[in-house]
């Protein structure tokens, strides 16, 4: 049972306090690392004086810390907390199963304080994002394809076993002093990609930037190019300094007939490596078809096989939009209109509260706001809908794009669930 601190000045908190104890004494809190919709993370020491990771499954939206033990906010909240808890159980046996030298090692899985957790080791480095801001002349051309070849063999690992990451991110990639590299923050994993298991959590973690389009909404196909899209946004970011265009703002750009605003990184300039660059192209399609369809296809495209084009790749034209990403931002749009819940705050939140769909209203074939009014010009109410932003944030410099929740010191790091208001996509 924990044991709780006898500190009466402390300020109220759900996070363990330092000196509480798990497992009858076997892991010793030291201090609270951080915290997010799916938990909290903690550094502690265990019995053998190790220093170890450890995550409590702690659903922000829907539970609280009463007397040292994790409870459910309202009584209705309850079959979803124990469907939670079941699922992190599930989650963390299955990764406490994988075996790589990239992947972060887990030790123990056990259950207190009416909730779950994990022991996982402690790596000893930094994330990318803290490299690329600290030290970016380290991350040579050399280093970053040895990366992303560990990162690629370290979820095709994770795939194996059935999994998806779906949480990959600068972040979440460690690098220790000898350059190796451990894939960290299993949170979002998920283990089945049913729509119907996986509806049962309320809880979706999203990233601008990184997440491809189908993370955002509830209906959404997960697959293994997925998490490809992920690892394409990261070393992106890593070799041109910031994450690419959210795929909500790429697929807003297309279905309004827009050219697609990311910028391929291969150009096919002298000197330049267009098939490392090209891939990272290719595994950041906004549609899945277009994707690597797994981790052995880019790996493959990356020693060589597979055509490599000599020209530079061009931004996706305005064209009619597929079947598969219409019926998406149909989902995305029903979503934003009927179910967003409020951002939690805190250190490296990132993660959005996404009720059941509302009823399907009937088809109209007219475009509409996220207010259902019709609009006739659609490049007109773009355009006034970015003169209207801009407008506000010159009044008020300090007002952030709503809704937005940024880490504290991350500047440049900036996560929400819907940075860019989405507007006007197709025929409902």
């Amino acid at each position: 049972m924990q044991n709780i601190a006898n500190c009466p000045d402390e300020p109220e908190t759900d996070a363990l306090l330092p000196g509480s104890t798990l497992l009858y004494g076997q892991y010793t809190i030291e201090s609270h690392l951080i915290d997010g919709g799916f938990g909290m993370t903690y550094i502690a020491r265990d019995s053998l004086e190790r220093r170890v990771v450890i995550k409590e499954s702690f659903p922000t939206a829907i539970c609280r810390r009463i007397g040292g033990e994790v409870r459910p906010r309202k009584p209705r909240d309850q079959e979803q907390y124990q469907r939670v808890i079941s699922n992190f159980l599930r989650e963390a046996l299955r990764l406490a199963r994988l075996d790589h030298p990239n992947i972060v090692k887990v030790y123990q899985v056990f259950q207190e304080n009416n909730t779950a957790y994990i022991a996982m080791e402690f790596v000893d480095g930094q994330d990318l994002f803290t490299v690329l801001e600290n030290d970016p002349a380290r991350l040579t051309h050399d280093l970053l394809r040895k990366l992303l070849t560990e990162t690629l063999h370290a979820l095709a690992h994770v795939h194996d076993g059935d999994m998806l990451h779906r949480d990959i991110s600068p972040d979440n990639l460690i690098l220790d002093a000898e350059d190796g590299l451990t894939l960290i923050d299993f949170g979002a994993a998920r283990e089945d990609r049913s729509v119907e298991l996986r509806a049962l959590s309320t809880v979706l973690s999203v990233k601008d930037g990184y997440s491809p389009h189908e993370f955002y909404y509830a209906n959404g196909t997960h697959e293994p190019s997925s998490d490809l899209y992920s690892v394409g946004a990261t070393f992106y970011h890593l070799i041109a300094g910031e994450a690419p265009p959210d795929c909500q703002r790429r697929l807003a750009d297309l279905s309004s007939g827009l050219p697609d605003p990311y910028q391929p990184l291969a150009t096919g300039a002298a000197g330049r490596d267009d098939r490392f660059l090209g891939g990272i192209d290719r595994a950041l399609a906004v549609s899945q078809e277009r994707r690597f369809q797994s981790v052995e296809d880019w790996l493959q495209f990356l020693a060589g096989e597979g055509p490599a084009s000599d020209e530079p790749a061009p931004p996706q034209p305005p064209a009619e939009l597929e079947p598969e990403l219409a019926r998406v931002i149909s989902s995305l749009v029903q979503d934003t209109n009927s179910s967003i819940g409020p951002v939690p705050s805190g250190p490296r939140a990132r993660t959005a509260l996404i009720q059941p769909p509302a009823a399907p209203q009937p088809a109209e074939n007219r475009l509409v706001d996220l207010l259902g009014n019709p609009i006739e010009d659609v490049d007109r109410w773009l355009r006034e809908q970015d003169r209207l932003s801009k407008r506000k944030r010159q009044r008020d410099p300090d007002t952030p794009r709503v809704p937005e929740v940024a880490a504290p010191g991350r500047s440049g790091r900036q996560v929400s669930w819907l940075k860019r208001t989405l507007g006007a996509f197709i025929n409902r």
